[in-house]
C-alpha cells in the first residue's frame, strides 16, 4: 500500500482527531498555568504538536528528521495545522520546540489520543473486543537512575533474572491484534492486581462486552476468576498457578490446551510493536514520559490498522511495513 504521511493525516482526519483529544485532556486534567509576561509567545496549537509527534512515532523519526521533514513538505505541514510565518514561510517548529512542549503536555494528551483512535477502531468494527487478551512486557529504563524506574523479574528467556524498568500491562483484542487500553507501573509490581483494572478501564471507557478474556498464570486468583465469570459474564481461560494448586478445587477448570494456545496473538503485538517502533528501550526518563511514549505507539499501531482498512486490505492491519510509505516515496524530499 504504501501510503504517505499526507495521505494518513486527511484520510483519517487525523488532525481533528487530535483536537479532540487535546480538549479531552484538558477537561480531564487542566493545563499547566500560562506563562507570566515576557518572552516569546506560543505560535504553535497543542493539536498541531500532537500531530506532529503521532506522526513522528509511526515513521519513527528523530525530532530533527521531524523537522526537516515538515521545512521539505509543505503540503504536510499545512495539513498538521502549522502557522504561516510574516514572510509568508511556513513556521515548522524546531527539534528543542518539540521536545519541551511534548513534555510540557504531559502524559493525558497522548493517552486521550489513543482512546479516541480505539473509539473510532470500534465503531468502524476493526476492533471487535469479544475475545480479550491481557498480558504485560517490560521496558528497560534508559537511565539507570531513572527516579520512577525499579528492579522487576525479566523474562524466562531474558540471561539476566533482573531488570530495571517499567512494566505495561496491555489490554488486546484477539481477532484484530490491536491494543485496547494499557497500564504502565514501575517493574517490581506484580501482575495479579492489574487484571480487574484493565478490564473495569475497558469497560466503563468503551462500554464492551466481552466473551472471553485470556491470561497467563500470573493473573490466576480465584477472585477475578469470579468477578470474569459473575460481573463480566464471561469465560476467563486462565491456567493454574503453580503456587495455588492445593486451592484449584475451588472453581472448575476453564481452559485447554488449545484454548491457552490461542494467547500468543499478544506476544506477537510486543513483538511487532516493541522492535518496529523501538518501545522496548525508549530513550526518555520518568514514568510520564514512559506514558506518554506508550500511549503514542499504541495509537500509531491502531491508526495503521485503520488506514489498511479503510484502503479495503483488511490483511495488512497488522503490517506498518507494508501499509506505511518509506520517506523518499511521494512528495517528501528527506
Amino acid at each position: 500500500m504504501h501510503i504517505d504521511a499526507l495521505t494518513l493525516v486527511t484520510m483519517l482526519h487525523l488532525l481533528t482527531v487530535c483536537r479532540l483529544a487535546v480538549g479531552l485532556a484538558h477537561r480531564r486534567c487542566p493545563p499547566p498555568l500560562p506563562a507570566g509576561p515576557g518572552g516569546a509567545p506560543r505560535i504553535y496549537s497543542e493539536e498541531s504538536l500532537l500531530l506532529i509527534s503521532l506522526l513522528r512515532t509511526l515513521w519513527r523519526l528523530s525530532y530533527q528528521d521531524m523537522h526537516d521533514w515538515l521545512k521539505s513538505w509543505p503540503a504536510l505541514a499545512l495539513a498538521c495545522g502549522l502557522p504561516l510565518g510574516k514572510d509568508g514561510r511556513i513556521c515548522v517548529p524546531s527539534k528543542s520546540q518539540q521536545c519541551k512542549r511534548r513534555h510540557a503536555a504531559g502524559a493525558p494528551v497522548h493517552e486521550s489520543l489513543f482512546v479516541l483512535i480505539v473509539v473510532q477502531a470500534l465503531r468502524r468494527r476493526l476492533i471487535r473486543a469479544r475475545d480479550l487478551i491481557i498480558d504485560s512486557a517490560p521496558i528497560l529504563a534508559w537511565r539507570r537512575r531513572d527516579p520512577d524506574a525499579s528492579f522487576g523479574h525479566a523474562p524466562a528467556h531474558h540471561p539476566r533474572s533482573l531488570l530495571r524498568g517499567f512494566r505495561v500491562h496491555t489490554l488486546i483484542c484477539r481477532g484484530s491484534g490491536l491494543p485496547i487500553f494499557f497500564l504502565l507501573f514501575p517493574a517490581h509490581a506484580h501482575d495479579a492486581p492489574f487484571a480487574k483494572r484493565l478490564l473495569e478501564g475497558a469497560v466503563r471507557l468503551y462500554q464492551i462486552r466481552p466473551r472471553i478474556i485470556r491470561l497467563d498464570a500470573a493473573y490466576w486468583g480465584l477472585r477475578l476468576i469470579a468477578w470474569i465469570h459473575g460481573v463480566l459474564g464471561a469465560v476467563a481461560v486462565i491456567p493454574w498457578n503453580p503456587k495455588n494448586q492445593k486451592r484449584r478445587s475451588c472453581l472448575p477448570p476453564t481452559w485447554t490446551k488449545e484454548e491457552l494456545g490461542k494467547r500468543s496473538g499478544i506476544e506477537r503485538f510486543f513483538g511487532r510493536v516493541f522492535l518496529f517502533f523501538h518501545l522496548q528501550r525508549p530513550p526518555l526518563s520518568g514514568w510520564s514520559e514512559i506514558a506518554s511514549q506508550v500511549a503514542l505507539t499504541y495509537a500509531a499501531s491502531v491508526i495503521v490498522g485503520l488506514a489498511a482498512m479503510q484502503a479495503g486490505r483488511p490483511d495488512l492491519i497488522r503490517s506498518p511495513k507494508r501499509v506505511l510509505a518509506h520517506l523518499w516515496e511521494r512528495d517528501s524530499q528527506l
